[in-house]
Parts: C-alpha cells; sequence; structure tokens
C-alpha cells in the first residue's frame, strides 16, 4: 500500500491506499473545502509534500483539469 503526500495549492492531505496516483489525486479532492485553493496541478509524492518549487524528477505531476475530470466534477 502506497502512502502518497498531495498537494495543490492549499490542499495538502497524506493518503495511504493501492489505487494509482490519478485515482489517488481525484479521491483527495473530494476532501477539499469551499476555502480550498487549487493551483495548476497535483504533485504526488510518496516522501513528503512537493509543488513546482521543489519537486523532484520522479514526484508525479498531474494536470488538475485531469484530476477534476477523473473525480467527475465540472469546472464552472
Amino acid at each position: 500500500m502506497a502512502k502518497y503526500y498531495i498537494q495543490s495549492g492549499t490542499l495538502h492531505l497524506i493518503y495511504s491506499t493501492d489505487k494509482p496516483p490519478l485515482e489517488a489525486a481525484a479521491a483527495v479532492l473530494w476532501e477539499s473545502n469551499k476555502d480550498d485553493t487549487l493551483h495548476e496541478n497535483f504533485y504526488i509524492d510518496e516522501r513528503g509534500f512537493r509543488d513546482y518549487k521543489n519537486a523532484e524528477p520522479d514526484t508525479i505531476v498531474l494536470p488538475t483539469e485531469a484530476v477534476i475530470r477523473q473525480a467527475k466534477w465540472t469546472i464552472s
């Protein structure tokens, strides 16, 4: 079971799962609230929270739009 540190903007969550990274990010999206601000990408790493400033070459970077589509949300 992987333990992912998932971050996008103000949304930071540690998520343990057998899901692949895109599905894990979509599940975490459902934990957001109206005060969270998402950035253009989700950063997923097993070693700690990452963002555009400290992402490593093996940090998984997913476009927020892809995560939103995976979660079956719509953008308004």
